[in-house]
């Protein structure tokens, strides 16, 4: 019985010396960018974004989570919130934190879900052209150790990432009909 005990206990404390390890030397900080070019002016795409109830119409997150939304405070603002709920109980938000007209929103994102981390979200635009816009959206996700190990064995790290992407094209889309709605009205 002791022999069958020793390669048994030697696992075990292997996994726990790799999870340590993990804990330690992988980064607790997520960062990237993704761009998109969207052909539509600067101002639309911008309030595309900065006002909740129309990005909470592109957004790929409710959807993605089997999740409904409303909105806290004044739409478009630094302070505005997109609540997240899950068969009626509120388990996060979007907040607004900061904007610069026509070049940048900020967010950030809160909830309570187990693993501890700070999202953070801005979306940087550049006019290529009167009716065509640079979207680059920067995400910057930290972390507590050990919940990094968690998020990047599981996936999370890489569907967050699948997600924003699907984000940005749905932008697109939603910024692009609206620019065909307004050149070609239909009657």
């Amino acid at each position: 019985m002791e022999e069958k005990m020793t390669p048994v206990l030697l696992g075990l404390l292997l996994l726990v010396g790799l999870v340590l390890a993990l804990a330690i030397f992988l980064p607790n900080v997520v960062r990237y960018s993704e761009k998109i070019v969207i052909n539509a002016p600067i101002r639309e795409v911008y309030d595309n974004i900065r006002l909740q109830e129309r990005l909470m119409l592109w957004s790929a997150w409710p959807e993605a989570t089997g999740s409904t939304c409303s909105l806290e405070n004044i739409d478009g603002n630094v302070g505005a919130r997109t609540v997240f709920f899950n068969q009626g109980k509120r388990f996060g938000h979007q907040e607004i934190l900061a904007l610069e007209p026509n070049q940048k929103v900020a967010l950030t994102l809160v909830n309570s879900g187990p693993l501890q981390h700070t999202p953070y979200l801005d979306f940087d635009l550049h006019s290529t052209s009167e009716n065509q816009t640079e979207v680059t959206l920067n995400f910057v996700n930290t972390y507590q150790k050990p919940f990094h190990v968690p998020a990047k064995l599981l996936g999370i790290i890489k569907w967050t990432r699948a997600l924003q992407i699907k984000d940005l094209e749905g932008l697109k889309k939603y910024s692009e009909l609206q620019l065909q709605e307004a050149l070609y009205p239909v009657d």
